[in-house]
């Protein structure tokens, strides 16, 4: 049994927060949120867009970044300072139900992706990599710094070679002039955007609290995510630009890349994984304490493969919006009370903590439903009076951080 407890032996540098990062988003699964804005959106457009929502989504996960190295906790353990130990149990179980869903959509697309160069193994390769990423994060984070390292530059140099295929067969400026269908307006294709880092959002300390200075956790994660998840967004708007289809998995049957899109798959598909199931884990021991960890793992590995089998994976851009529902409010809470309140964070109290906070489940609770009002159209259909129409218009992510975060703030002040 692991008792949540601060970490004092700070071993993650620079390039070590930038490699986990970088690989936390680099893969198929981020190429096919980038091909749901085109052809909506021209290429011209998903590229600003594509900035802009990693430009501002980085910032956050940035900021959370210096609480876990600042204070040596993981983040559901941090979000009890504006919710109270007990206030954190919701929150948390929601963390660890939507990592459950993103290991199962990691194994989908990685499980697709090979079945695409070994036709008729899909199921096998589920289970294979279900254990596979299982094994690995049972090893546990302080022990693959050098692997991570090593993705990064064996996934820069694979995702090179896929753009030089892509534009060996397509005109650049073709593509680059071509114009989009409508359809998506340009702030709802912003929350799709901001939804993939502030879906990491409560998971963010559980990482950053290794790193050896302020600059190396906030600088480390911002970087890192900016560029990989960034460029594979782009990479998925590219391609469907090019053909005209979402499913990346598409891209590796027409271009038959064989051995290095396996390799691409297999890194991407563990690298990322390995973070979901890590993470669920200590997010379950905020709930539970007493919980063995290694047990976690097994059992947050074995649900997402189970979950795997059978997950909808149509039902993708819809998972996206909802996860933002819970953890856009959630992460304008948890920075408005460390920077702004500037409540102080003494680390064995958090752990000790009990409490319900008033203001802070109320703002979170508030937000959480805001959101979800606004984006209820896009979800399942359901059109709500007034809020679906101005969430068509401006989108949810932005309006509810900043409307969290003020109410927060009044709330906590009085």
């Amino acid at each position: 049994m692991e008792e949540i407890k601060p970490v004092k032996e700070k071993i993650f540098d620079f390039w070590s927060n930038f490699s986990i990062w970088f690989g936390a988003d680099f893969g198929i699964a981020v190429i096919w949120a980038g091909a749901l804005l085109t052809p909506y959106l021209s290429l011209k457009e998903a590229l600003a867009i594509i900035i802009l929502g990693h430009l501002l989504g980085n910032a956050v996960m940035s900021l959370i970044a210096i609480e876990g190295q600042e204070t040596g906790l993981p983040t559901m353990v941090l979000s009890r300072g504006p919710l109270g130990g007990k206030g954190s149990v919701l929150p948390s179980f929601l963390n660890y139900l939507q990592l459950i869903g993103w290991t199962a959509i990691m194994l989908i697309v990685g499980a697709r992706a090979l079945d695409v160069i070994f036709p008729g193994t899909y199921y096998a390769w589920v289970i294979v990599l279900g254990i596979l990423v299982t094994a690995w994060t049972i090893v546990g984070p302080e022990r693959w710094r050098w692997l991570e390292k090593l993705s990064v530059v064996l996934l820069g140099v694979l995702s090179v070679w896929l753009l030089y295929v892509i534009f060996s067969k397509y005109s650049f400026s073709e593509l680059w002039n071509k114009p989009g269908t409508g359809g998506l307006s340009l702030l709802i294709a912003l929350d799709l955007v901001i939804a993939m880092p502030l879906s990491w959002a409560p998971t963010i300390a559980d990482y950053s609290r290794f790193a050896k200075s302020r600059a190396d956790a906030a600088w480390g994660t911002y970087l890192g995510h900016l560029v990989g998840s960034a460029f594979c967004y782009f990479l998925g708007a590219l391609s469907n630009v090019a053909m005209g289809k979402e499913d990346p998995i598409s891209l590796i049957a027409a271009y038959g890349l064989g051995i290095p899109a396996m390799l691409i798959v297999l890194i991407s598909t563990l690298n990322t994984t390995f973070m979901d199931i890590y993470s669920a884990s200590i997010t379950w021991k905020n709930i539970n304490p007493k919980a063995n960890l290694k047990t976690q793992v097994l059992l947050v590995g074995t649900l997402g493969t189970l979950l795997a089998l059978v997950f909808p994976v149509d039902k993708y851009e819809a998972f996206l919006l909802l996860i933002g529902g819970a953890f856009v409010p959630l992460a304008a809470i948890m920075i408005t009370d460390y920077f702004l309140v500037k409540r102080e964070y003494d680390a064995e109290k958090l752990l000790a903590d009990e409490s319900i906070r008033a203001p802070g489940i109320i703002a979170w609770v508030i937000g959480f439903i805001l959101y979800l009002s606004l984006t209820m159209e896009s979800l399942i259909g359901i059109s709500v009076p007034v809020l679906s129409q101005i969430g068509n218009e401006i989108g949810a992510s932005i309006p509810v951080f900043l409307i969290t975060m003020v109410l927060y703030y009044i709330l906590s002040r009085r």
